[in-house]
């Protein structure tokens, strides 16, 4: 399966600064997930087509309540933009 472009949004770059180095390494895995799947995260319904906004949601380790939620956007043919990472105190999925 051919992996879709990603760019991050300027405030998506300087929240990963602020970013631990292992929240760092749970976006970076979220991230593969989503330029191989764009449709993977959760759709944010009244969003203008043809582009989607989503986020994923992907706990912190395995036994976390946190997680870290990626913000994104997919124009299909054009690829994902990053609009911003944040810590989740709470999944609920």
């Amino acid at each position: 399966m051919k992996e879709v472009p990603l760019e991050e949004a300027e405030l998506a770059r300087k929240a990963f600064g602020s970013l631990t180095e292992g929240e760092r390494e749970v976006v970076r895995d979220a991230l593969a997930v989503i330029c191989r799947e764009p449709g993977a995260g959760r759709e944010i319904p009244g969003w203008r087509p043809p582009s989607v906004e989503y986020t994923y949601t992907t706990p912190l380790a395995r036994d976390s309540a946190e997680a870290i939620t990626v913000v994104y956007t997919h124009t299909p043919g054009m690829g994902v933009t990053v609009v911003y990472y944040f810590r989740d105190p709470q999944v609920v999925d």
